[in-house]
């Protein structure tokens, strides 16, 4: 159905939230908004990727290969950019632990977790809020 791509309250993350029906196509598609950002914008620091209502995940090994190469471009431009993948089913989990295993040597923080809560705990650790603000993800 969709891969939406905003930006989070505290205007430091990208937020990509998607539901229904995803090809792999609109994930790359979505890599490349994120990278752009990263890319053109300071203030951005980490990306949220959040499958939680996502039915079906049309995703393959060329998918993959793009995706890796625009989280080169993120990794060049951000060295220290962080991404947490939310991915509830087995399926979507497999493939968001291949991404992590194709990016590691990339330089980026990642995660893969089951639920939002698990992912928002791991990227408060990372990421802790400035000043003491709540993270707005």
């Amino acid at each position: 159905m969709a891969l939406i791509t905003d930006m989070t309250r505290d205007c430091e993350g990208i937020l990509q939230v998607g539901s229904g029906k995803i090809t792999g196509d609109e994930c790359v598609q979505a890599s490349r908004r994120a990278m752009l950002l990263f890319q053109n914008a300071r203030n951005f620091r980490y990306e949220f990727v959040d499958f939680s209502n996502v039915t079906e995940l049309e995703f393959n090994q060329e998918h993959l290969a793009q995706v890796k190469e625009q989280d080169r471009a993120i990794a060049a431009a951000r060295p220290n950019a962080v991404v947490v993948i939310v991915a509830p089913r087995d399926d979507f989990y497999q493939i968001g632990k291949r991404w992590e295993h194709e990016v590691r040597e990339l330089g980026l923080s990642t995660h893969v977790a089951r639920d939002r809560m698990e992912a928002l705990d791991w990227l408060h650790q990372i990421l802790p809020a400035r000043r003491n603000e709540e993270r707005a993800v």
